[in-house]
């Protein structure tokens, strides 16, 4: 039987997963350019390490920057306060960028590990242990993983830690002994040091498992808590001071956030930096940010429906079909955590107003996991359908190595960039792969319009020059879908010149997300 999985042999497929899916990750390191953010991080990691302070990108806390600037602590630190500038002249280290690139992705292997054991050890005990294998699998084999799992970013990082700290809670709340409750404070506050959506993901999902189970101890659930904050405090080298102290704009986003200003004067804090990275984040989520949606580019607020329509595109059909089957399989039997968690994330997440990329919501993917995992097992007598369509997620993905971050299911069609565009398929990660082409095809001179962070100057691009709106082009010319999107949503006048200019030429795709061109 599916369910007669012994406590060894579990710990062994665990691990061979485990084993074989940072092994894939790990071979996409240096086909890929840097994506738009990765200095950002790996810059803020490496004055992390060597101030305790993250200066030039406060909107994001340590934990994954730190492994993803350990290799690099030896560096003589750049000479230059911008965080851009910094993370480039890291990677750029002794000409040595992809090698560079790949040492700083490998810190978050420990997110990926921690993530898929943590899927398989809370389904598990929800449901078996041939569960939380075949959960762990399918998380594992989800293309948003896979990706963000290879990228020096947070995002992994967060989705690794909300399902662990779950499981802390879940066997908390069994028994809410002092063990569990000193590793559940541990668990939460390396939640709250992973991203700061772990501070709206966690609290819905842990109330959820905390109403279903019935079970509210407070004063150890107080402690535990006390627990985190203080580990986060520890983290921050025990500073207790002023908001404005920590930082000068904090009494503007004061201002600007609770309409109080003096309070960024009038108390001192514990951990001041975690806090200005925090109100800094969720006054970039009410400004909103520039998103795109089915052929629209906005500035602000976005879509309340943009994460509904992200995970549809971006999750593998096999899971969604098989997620769905398992919410309402446990909505009907009364086991209503799991669904309620994912419910949950989606829900807090349509309230976001930074509509930029599946990767904010990467936390679902634990959950629906599970829920798809309940179904496998459950459905005995279709278990011929189930097997059929975990090897079409297995071997579909398999397939499309290592392109994990543009992918789309078959709903989106031969077009995905009509649907959506930024992180979820151009972040800048063919940048390297059109430095081949070029050198392949013999290219003297490049005309270009990337959206890159990477210095173009110094990763082996031909001689080349920027693309100028309205401006007469002739020879190779290499868009990006990102950039070609902003030139088509934002201006008529654009739009105008790049349809006749672009419009019906053939093209070569470098990658999944430039495209290269050679005008008469």
């Amino acid at each position: 039987m599916i369910d007669a999985v012994t406590s060894r042999r579990w710990l062994i497929l665990l691990t061979l997963l485990i084993v074989v899916t940072s092994a894939r990750v790990a071979t996409t390191y240096r086909v890929f350019s840097q994506t738009m953010d990765e200095p950002f991080h790996l810059a803020a990691g490496y004055d992390f390490l060597l101030t305790g302070r993250q200066i030039s990108d406060p909107q994001h806390p340590p934990l994954a920057r730190v492994f993803f600037a350990l290799p690099f602590l030896q560096t003589t630190p750049p000479a230059t306060t911008d965080g851009l500038t910094r993370g480039n002249a890291l990677l750029l280290r002794d000409d040595r960028y992809t090698q560079n690139l790949g040492r700083a992705r490998i810190g978050n292997l420990i997110f990926l590990v921690i993530g898929i054991a943590a899927v398989a050890l809370w389904g598990r005990h929800l449901i078996s242990s041939a569960a939380g294998l075949i959960a762990a699998l399918l998380f594992a084999s989800t293309p948003a993983v896979l990706a963000h799992a290879g990228l020096a970013t947070t995002d992994m990082a967060v989705a690794a830690m909300l399902p662990a700290a779950l499981y802390a809670l879940t066997r908390f709340l069994d028994r809410p002994s002092t063990p569990r409750t000193i590793i559940l404070g541990i668990v939460i506050a390396l939640g709250m040091l992973s991203k700061y959506s772990f501070l709206v993901y966690f609290p819905i999902a842990a109330l959820a498992l905390v109403v279903v189970r019935r079970r509210f101890p407070l004063l150890k659930l107080m402690a535990a808590c006390a627990i985190a904050g203080l580990l986060v405090w520890a983290t921050f080298r025990f500073t207790f001071t002023t908001l404005q102290t920590a930082d000068p704009r904090a009494t503007e986003m004061c201002a600007e956030a609770f309409h109080a200003p003096r309070l960024a004067t009038a108390i001192r804090l514990p951990a001041p930096d975690y806090l200005n990275g925090f109100i800094e984040v969720d006054l970039h989520n009410r400004h909103g940010h520039r998103a795109f949606l089915f052929g629209e580019m906005k500035d602000g607020r976005g879509w309340w429906y943009y994460f509904p329509v992200a995970l549809f595109f971006k999750t593998p059909i096999p899971l969604l079909l098989l997620a769905v089957a398992g919410m309402a399989m446990l909505t009907a039997r009364r086991k209503l955590d799991i669904p309620l968690i994912a419910l949950g994330i989606l829900g807090v997440a349509m309230t976001s107003h930074i509509n930029i990329g599946i990767r904010h919501l990467l936390p679902i993917y634990a959950p629906l996991a599970m829920a798809a995992a309940y179904a496998v097992v459950e459905l005995r007598r279709v278990r011929t359908v189930s097997i059929a369509l975990i090897a079409w997620l297995v071997i579909g993905i398999g397939i499309a190595h290592p392109d994990y971050l543009p992918w789309f299911n078959a709903f989106a069609g031969s077009h995905p960039e009509t649907i959506l565009n930024d992180s979820n398929l151009d972040w800048g990660q063919d940048v390297l792969r059109l430095a081949r082409t070029a050198r392949t095809l013999h290219i003297q001179h490049l005309t270009t319009s990337l959206a890159t962070t990477a210095d173009l100057d110094r990763i082996g691009l031909p001689p080349h020059t920027t693309l100028e709106a309205l401006a007469e082009v002739h020879g190779d010319l290499a868009i990006s879908e990102m950039m070609l999107a902003q030139g088509n949503a934002y201006s008529p006048a654009v739009h105008d010149w790049l349809t006749p200019l672009l419009g019906g030429k053939p093209y070569r795709k470098v990658g999944k997300s430039i495209r290269l061109y050679r005008l008469p």
